[in-house]
């Protein structure tokens, strides 16, 4: 991860440089969204061009509510990543589809379909969750000015930073499917019933955590934001970093900043809780 900070610090400067000059900017669709799907390009070795289809998909497939759209979205991610494992048996490269291909499970090399899966987990875990965490974050630095302050004043303090912030506002919940009837709190639920879980609610567990709900930089929590154990996030490192470096960039280019005046944020609650809309002003 440390080989790719230089990378991932210029992608986030691209983005950076077209709104630092302005008095604000809507920072979901001008930066959280498009800077993860740069690094997804960087680590697959796909031309930084694509973004923008990538993005369309993205949209397609999380963001929509038209089933042949996401359909279709699917499908056209499958097929573009397939051709580019095709590729990349007859050419390999220093990227990560190149580098599955020297992996073995059980003895045995990866297949395409492995492969494929492993690439399209890269695609939505790796963008959409760190589009969600960047905009709970820079909320919070946005309605806590004196947060915002002790980052500006010491750059150091946000890598423990970042963890108090992964624990106070954890993006990703779980669902289960029940398969057969129980009944809790009053509440029965049947066979086909999709059951959430509130595995966000972790980091504000009060047994666990002094006063859970006051944000606190300096904490260094030990939280469960990016799983335990078996069920630990894979690109946990990658997050950190790509976390860790916005927040360095943003707040090295731009002055202290606010939410817009009047606005009131749009929270998604779901499977990934993110806000829609992030309009800063400085």
């Amino acid at each position: 991860m440390a080989a790719l900070d230089q990378r991932i610090r210029q992608r986030a400067r691209l983005y950076i440089d077209k709104f630092k000059d302005r008095d604000g900017c809507e920072f979901v669709a001008e930066f959280a969204i498009p800077f993860p799907v740069t690094i997804f390009l960087d680590l697959l070795d796909f031309p930084q061009e694509e973004v923008g289809q990538f993005l369309t998909w993205e949209g397609q497939l999380l963001h929509g509510d038209d089933r042949d759209a996401r359909t279709s979205a699917i499908r056209a991610v499958k097929a573009y990543l397939l051709d580019a494992i095709s590729r990349r048996r007859k050419q390999p490269g220093d990227d990560l589809i190149s580098k599955a291909m020297t992996l073995e499970v059980e003895g045995r090399k990866w297949t395409d379909t492995e492969i494929l899966g492993h690439c399209f987990n890269l695609y939505i875990g790796g963008h959409y969750t760190i589009t969600s965490n960047m905009g709970l974050h820079f909320r919070h630095l946005a309605t806590t000015p004196s947060d915002q302050a002790i980052l500006r004043a010491n750059p150091k303090a946000i890598v423990v930073g970042i963890e108090e912030l992964l624990r106070a506002y954890p993006a990703v919940s779980t669902t289960r499917l029940c398969t057969k009837p129980y009944t809790i709190g009053g509440a029965t639920f049947m066979p086909g019933d999709y059951i959430g879980l509130s595995t966000v609610l972790a980091g504000r567990d009060p047994e666990d955590f002094d006063a859970p709900n006051e944000v606190r930089l300096d904490r260094k929590p030990t939280h469960l934001t990016l799983g335990f154990g078996p069920h630990r996030c894979l690109g946990q490192h990658l997050a950190r970093r790509e976390l860790q470096i916005a927040t360095e960039e943003c707040l090295a280019a731009i002055p202290e900043f606010r939410i817009k005046d009047g606005f009131r944020v749009p929270f998604f609650v779901g499977n990934i809780i993110h806000v829609e809309k992030l309009p800063l002003v400085w």
